[in-house]
């Protein structure tokens, strides 16, 4: 009687790595789920580091290949943000993907990582099956980067205490102390709080609104979807602009600036949910 050979279930793993070959080096990134599945790639904002997605990313582990990378600045990745500009900082993120063996991927961002993913949409178009934009810099309203600046020239557990508390909404005060602990650790080093004032004032020079050619969505070929918190008042929702026509815009009630930490769930089951229709 012949054996009959049972399916080999899905390698997974979970690692927390450097690679020293990026020409910024080191490049850091958190890697997890099904080495053999689709692609998600996650990109989290200013400040933060690949760790930010960590109440979301468990629930895609069982059919995806996940990365969450530190940014130029951020977490373990090297400090160079060149001229802190959206040229820079996509080039960066296609040869890190490359380096991944990375051909293309649904792409996560929030708030300057949801910028970094429309950049890197309109340079590399091959690159990106679909877009999550997550509270994005560039399209909300005015950015309210006062709170940013004193938190920047000054770092101290109440200068990053004062960025948490106007992060989120009172309903997640209780989150704010553990976020004020990290934001200040995050510019602690001299090193990373020169990049971070980099990035920002690069913003400020350039302006955090996108060119006009990032503003034809008509471009870009793949699915796109909006997340944001109805109380964000670092990039408000009630004063975007630049919106495709038809945008798919997900509006999480009693949430600021940080939905994939005040709202995961719900973050989850929407992108959940669009990837099911983008795959």
């Amino acid at each position: 009687m012949t054996a009959v050979a049972t399916p080999k279930a899905p390698s997974r793993r979970i690692s927390l790595s450097l690679n020293n070959d990026h020409s910024c080096a080191p490049l850091s990134y958190l890697e997890m789920g099904r080495v053999d599945g689709p692609v998600l790639v996650f990109l989290h904002g200013l400040g933060a580091d690949c760790l930010a997605w960590h109440y979301c990313l468990p629930a895609f582990m069982a059919r995806y290949r996940i990365i969450a990378l530190d940014l130029p600045g951020h977490g373990r990745s090297g400090v160079d943000v060149g001229d802190g500009d959206v040229a820079f900082m996509t080039g960066w993120l296609d040869e890190a993907l490359a380096l991944l063996k990375v051909s293309s991927a649904h792409v996560v961002g929030h708030s300057m990582g949801a910028k970094l993913a429309l950049g890197l949409a309109h340079r590399h178009p091959e690159r990106v099956q679909s877009m999550t934009l997550i509270a994005p810099a560039g399209l909300g309203g005015p950015f309210h980067y006062e709170t940013m600046d004193a938190y920047l020239a000054a770092p101290s557990l109440k200068t990053a205490h004062d960025l948490a508390r106007f992060l989120v909404t009172e309903r997640h005060a209780q989150m704010v102390p553990a976020l004020a602990q990290a934001l200040y650790e995050a510019v602690s080093d001299p090193g990373r709080q020169a990049a971070f004032v980099k990035l920002l004032e690069t913003a400020k020079t350039f302006g955090v609104a996108l060119s006009p050619e990032w503003r034809d969505w008509s471009r870009l070929r793949c699915p796109i979807q909006f997340i944001w918190g109805d109380q964000d008042r670092l990039t408000p929702l009630n004063e975007a602009a630049y919106l495709p026509p038809d945008a798919v815009v997900h509006v999480l009630p009693d949430v600021g600036h940080l939905p994939h930490v005040e709202a995961a769930a719900g973050v989850v089951a929407r992108l959940k949910a669009f990837l099911e229709t983008a795959v």
